[in-house]
């Protein structure tokens, strides 16, 4: 029998989230996803459809406010490999994870 602790409840600054979205090289996404794994919980991410061929792959991440600087960081740094597509940063654009 597996008992459980009980889990405490999740923070304020971790349910609200910015939305961000960002293209990267086809041949580059490996790289890219391994380094958003390797900085664990600092965002979480999803690739979104692209056109069969496409040379780019587009992420989705969604980033706890509380880590968006980290984010900034880990982006500025892969420099030349990151396209900012699109934030949502606009206080109505930050969603909250109810």
């Amino acid at each position: 029998m597996i008992v459980f602790a009980s889990m405490k409840p999740i923070p304020p600054e971790f349910k609200q989230v910015v939305i961000r979205r960002i293209r990267v090289k086809k041949e580059e996404s490996a790289f890219i996803y391994t380094v958003l794994e390797a900085n664990e919980g600092i965002a979480s991410y999803s690739t979104l459809d692209h056109p069969v061929g496409a040379a780019y792959r587009d992420l989705e991440l969604q980033i706890p406010v509380k880590f968006e600087e980290d984010v900034d960081r880990v982006l500025k740094e892969l420099g030349d490999m990151i396209y900012d597509l699109e934030s949502e940063r606009s206080p109505s654009r930050v969603r909250s994870e109810d």
